[in-house]
Order: structure tokens, then C-alpha cells, then sequence
């Protein structure tokens, strides 16, 4: 099985100067029914369905095109008025174009945006999946990352296009009057995905290719290169072994983290700001993990107000049982496992290193969130999917801040929230989880 159909499928066997993208690293492309966008809303204590979204549902449905694979891979909340974007594909597998979806704060589609709520973009000779949103704060434009794929050379790249507010590409101030622009990243397949942040009014993106790279690009406001960010613009890191669509965020003295896989192990990564590896981190400036004795791979990131990095993602995957573990993992500032991350009584892995088997299927980790507003220690916020025999749900975890599962959150004090198929398929994920404030927990993805 290729690295795409096992880290992409939903079954194994078919701060004010620093504002993160909300990704995630799931999509839909195999066989069977299509697929539609899905947003759920959840209350932000108990995580009950919040029936004052989407007329009562708590969840909607968005079918771009009942003839294709629609699903989002990011979301984010507009900071201004509380209104959802969701981003991802449109299309069939290594075929799709950019698919955006703007929501208001109850879940209607906004209708003043694109047309009817949806926005389609088409790239030249290449196909393109969205997988990072963030919008600028200075202006409320939006920026999205997607990967682009040519199945000529099977090369990829990353896109960043910039949207005005209103889901017109920004022509006249992005990208030389085009709107977006693509630098090539490698050798690659048409389920990468790749990450995106803020630094100030500076972009930073991440990619991955399949000849064991990770690659930074950071563009100034403007979508040129920043010469000043590593050398000329870009920071290349080959990995020992295979490199997989990577996650950013930032920890608080600017430094840089990034999260990749390498099909057995999960790495993380430090870089300053303006690139450069650094090498007092872990060994030369990396930090691997092994979870298990199997594959295990890192999907999502997120860092604590003191520092520490959590990394989601799932492992101890086994393709020819169908199984997985959600894994959460918790390190020090510094890279170092932190032992006061123990899970539940029974947890298998050492500290620092927490496994979630929810149905003896497979479990899925894709994106992570911290929630605070409820205590003074930080909850953690996990979404994927679960599933078995063909059908997979969005599942939603919530942890403590010792890595156990928070009995005040999901029915029967379980800590876990699965939701009911409702979509045109028998396939779903929660691809992103952010925090709409005042509102609730939301979730993207596909059902």
C-alpha cells in the first residue's frame, strides 16, 4: 500500500504577531459513494451536538458537486465576525480544484461569498487540494495553502492563493496579478497535503516530497520569496527515511516547529525564525519518536502557552488487520518526552506518549486544538475519524492535561463524541477542529 491510500484514506484498506493555519492531513479520493463537506458544531463544555446550528442539526452538509469527492481538509473562524471557512477539494483523486466554503456563525451558507457560499479555483495544468486556511488579520484576507500535483512528472508543489473578503482572488495585491503563486516542492502524490502560518505579515509554508525533504518557503505580504528566511527564501531538511506532509506552528520565543512522519517514526522539528535549523533541539535540531512497533505517523500540532508541543496523529497502524490508535504525544520546550503527559492507568507507552483505542478498528487523529476557557489547565482537542468494516464516523476526543480522556466531555462521561452518518457517503472525518468563540467547538471535514 503507498504512503497516499494509508495515510489519506479513512480506512487502511481501500498570538498577535503569530497566527496559525487550522489543517489537517485527511481527504477522500478512493471509490464508493462521493463524498460531501461537513461542519459540526459541539457545545464547548459537555461537546453535546449544538442544535442551535445548522436549523437545529448541529451539523451541516455542503455537496459542492454530488458527481465528485468534496471534502475539507482545514478550517478557521473569521476573527471579526465569527464566520467559518472551510477549505479543501472539489474533484476526483489527483484531479481537484481549490474548494472553499464560507459559513455564517449559525451554519447557513454565507451567500455574499463566491457564489452562494462556495468558491471553486482551477490552476493551470495541475491539480490542487486546499489543507491550510488562515486569514490576515490587518485586512481579513484570506490565505490558503494547497498542494499541487502534475501526474505527468508526479511532482508537487505548494499554491498559496489570497482571497479578498468577498472570495475573489486578490489580482491586484498577490502573486504578480495572478492571485496566487506555486513553487515546486518534489517528487510527490496527489494526497500531500502541507502546512501554513502567519509570522507577522509574512507567510511561511511546508511541504514534504517523496526523495525525504522537508522544505520552508517564507513570502512577504506581497507573494514573493524572503530572501532573508534561510537561503534565498527557502530552508531544505532532508529526513533519514520517507518525509510526509508536515503541520507548523510556533512556539513563543519565534521559534519554528514542524511535525512530519517518516512511515515508521514521527519527527519534530526546530528551526528560529528566519529558517535556520537549530541544532541545541533534540539531535542537530530534530526529535524522533517511535510509538509502538509499527507504522505511526504525525498528523497535527499545536503549542501550550508554556511551550510544550503536542503532536497528534495515530499508530500502531496494521494494514492487513485494519486497525489503528489516535496517539497524542506530549513534549518539553525543549523536545524531551514530558513525563507529567501519562494517559490513563494502563497506558501502554512510556510517558509523555498517550494511545486512544476507541473500537478495535481503525482510529485516526488529524487535527488538534488546546482549549482553555473551561479550567485553568489547558484541554486538549482531538478530531479524526473511527470505523471499521467500510464505515468510518467523525470522532471527537477531548483529553485532560495529563493525557487522560475528559469525562466531562461526550456521552456517557466517555470523553469521546462520534457522530452519526449523515452525509451521501458511508465514509467520514473530522479533518480540523477549531474554536468558534462564544459558540462552540467546530469541525470540519467530509461525510
Amino acid at each position: 500500500m503507498n504512503r497516499k491510500l494509508l495515510r489519506r484514506m479513512t480506512l487502511p484498506l481501500i498570538a498577535a504577531c503569530l497566527v496559525l493555519a487550522d489543517c489537517s492531513n485527511n481527504n477522500s479520493s478512493g471509490t464508493g459513494p462521493t463524498t460531501a463537506f461537513a461542519v459540526l458544531r459541539l457545545t464547548t463544555a459537555s461537546g453535546s451536538p449544538d442544535t442551535s446550528f445548522a436549523g437545529g442539526r448541529g451539523i451541516t452538509i455542503t455537496d459542492i458537486d454530488p458527481g465528485l469527492f468534496d471534502f475539507a481538509i482545514a478550517a478557521t473562524v473569521q476573527p471579526a465576525d465569527n464566520k467559518i471557512l472551510a477549505a479543501g477539494s472539489s474533484g476526483l483523486a489527483g484531479q481537484g480544484s481549490v474548494a472553499m466554503v464560507r459559513y455564517n456563525p449559525d451554519g447557513s451558507l454565507d451567500t455574499g461569498f463566491g457564489t452562494g457560499g462556495i468558491v471553486r479555483t482551477t490552476l493551470p495544468g495541475v491539480a490542487a487540494t486546499a489543507s491550510a486556511i488562515a486569514v490576515q488579520p490587518a485586512d481579513n484576507k484570506i490565505l490558503v495553502a494547497a498542494v499541487t500535483f502534475t501526474a505527468s512528472t508526479s511532482t508537487t508543489g505548494i499554491a498559496i492563493l489570497r482571497y479578498n473578503s468577498t472570495g475573489t482572488l486578490d489580482t491586484a495585491g498577490f502573486g504578480g496579478g495572478n492571485g496566487y503563486v506555486i513553487a515546486t516542492i518534489g517528487p510527490g502524490l496527489a494526497g500531500d497535503t502541507c502546512a501554513l502560518a502567519l509570522q507577522g505579515t509574512n507567510i511561511i509554508v511546508a511541504g514534504a516530497s517523496t526523495n525525504q525533504n522537508l522544505v520552508l518557503h517564507r513570502y512577504d505580504t506581497n507573494g514573493n520569496l524572503d530572501a532573508t528566511f534561510g537561503p534565498g527564501g527557502t530552508t531544505t531538511t532532508p529526513l533519514a527515511t520517507a518525509a510526509l506532509s508536515p503541520a507548523i506552528a510556533f512556539q513563543s520565543t519565534g521559534n519554528i516547529i514542524l511535525v512530519s512522519g517518516t512511515n515508521v517514526d514521527q519527527v519534530v522539528l526546530r528551526y528560529s525564525a528566519n529558517g535556520i535549523l537549530d541544532t541545541t533541539f533534540g539531535t542537530n535540531g530534530i526529535v524522533t519518536t517511535d510509538i509502538g512497533t509499527s507504522t505511526n505517523f504525525a498528523n497535527a500540532l499545536a503549542v501550550q502557552s508554556d511551550d510544550k508541543i503536542v503532536v497528534a496523529g495515530h499508530a500502531n497502524v496494521n494494514t492487513s488487520t485494519g486497525t489503528s490508535d489516535i496517539s497524542l504525544v506530549r513534549y518539553n520546550a525543549d523536545g524531551t518526552l514530558d513525563a507529567t503527559f501519562v494517559g490513563p492507568s494502563g497506558n501502554p507507552n512510556p510517558p509523555g506518549i498517550v494511545t486512544t483505542d476507541l473500537n478495535g478498528g481503525f482510529d485516526n487523529a488529524f487535527s488538534v486544538a488546546l482549549q482553555t476557557p473551561l479550567a485553568a489547565a489547558t484541554n486538549i482537542l482531538v478530531s479524526g475519524n473511527t470505523g471499521s468494516g467500510g464505515i468510518s464516523q467523525m470522532a471527537v476526543l477531548r483529553y485532560n492535561t495529563d493525557g487522560t480522556l475528559d469525562t466531562t466531555f461526550g456521552p456517557n462521561a466517555s470523553g469521546v463524541v462520534i457522530v452519526s452518518l449523515v452525509g451521501p457517503s458511508n465514509i467520514a472525518s473530522g479533518n480540523a477542529v477549531v474554536l468558534q468563540t462564544n459558540l462552540g467547538i467546530i469541525v470540519a471535514g467530509y461525510d
